[in-house]
This record gives C-alpha cells, structure tokens and sequence, in this order.
C-alpha cells in the first residue's frame, strides 16, 4: 500500500467529521439561547459516521501492523492519533457541552455565536487538521 493512499482516506474522513460537526454545533449553539434543556442534544457521529470511522481504523491499524515499509506505517501511526484525537473531541463536545456552554455564560465573554461562528470552533479546527492531511 503506498502512502498517497492514506493520506486522502484520512484527510476525506476528518473532513466529514469536520462538515457535520460545524452546522451541527452551530445550530445546537443557536437554540441553547432559547432551550436550555436542549444545550446537551449535540449529536455529530452517527452509526453510518461511527462506521466509517471503525472501518478507517482498520485500515490504518493494519498497514502499521503489515507493512514493512517505514513511511507508510508512520502515516497510518499518525493517521490513527490524528482521527482518534478528532473523534475523542468531537465525543468530548457531544458529552460536555452543556457545561461548556454554563462556563462560557458566566464568562466576561458571554457570546456563544460571535461573528457568526461558534465560540469553540470545532468545525473549522477540524476542517484545517482535514486540509494539513492533503
């Protein structure tokens, strides 16, 4: 397996990742103004998303497992770190952002959606890890 092949799977997987995440956050974002209760209804990965995520991890972990190659066993290595940090911090926000959210209302800062983008813009920060994998 060459390692043109990783790169493009991993940067196409957070990119995903990263395009549901950002309407997704900014929405729950917009309506935990109004519904307070729905501040923690944040859901980003779902069973067809978690699936792809299972089958990506897969792939990586086998060729750093096979594949004798140096450079492409390091790419599947980083590879792994990157979209198991991606995901943990997308689950992270999908747990905890009810508290995130009380924290930042208590701050001197309070505005949830300034210049239009999400306080912690998760969805961009994903979008740019996306663009480094390129």
């Amino acid at each position: 397996m060459e390692r043109d092949d990783l790169r493009p799977a991993i940067a196409a997987l957070l990119e995903r990742l990263a395009a549901r995440t950002e309407p997704a956050l900014i929405a729950c974002l917009r309506r935990s103004r109004e519904e307070w209760d729905q501040a923690d209804s944040l859901t980003v990965i779902d069973a067809d998303l978690a699936d792809e995520i299972a089958a990506l991890r897969r792939r990586l972990a086998g060729v750093a497992e096979r594949v004798a190659s140096r450079a492409p066993r390091a790419i599947a290595l980083e590879g792994l770190l990157a979209v198991d940090a991606s995901v943990a911090l997308v689950r992270l926000f999908e747990r905890r952002l009810a508290s995130l959210l009380r924290l930042r209302l208590r701050s001197a800062t309070p505005d949830l959606l300034p210049e239009g983008r999400p306080f912690l813009d998760l969805g961009r920060a994903l979008h740019e890890v996306a663009g480094a994998w390129r």
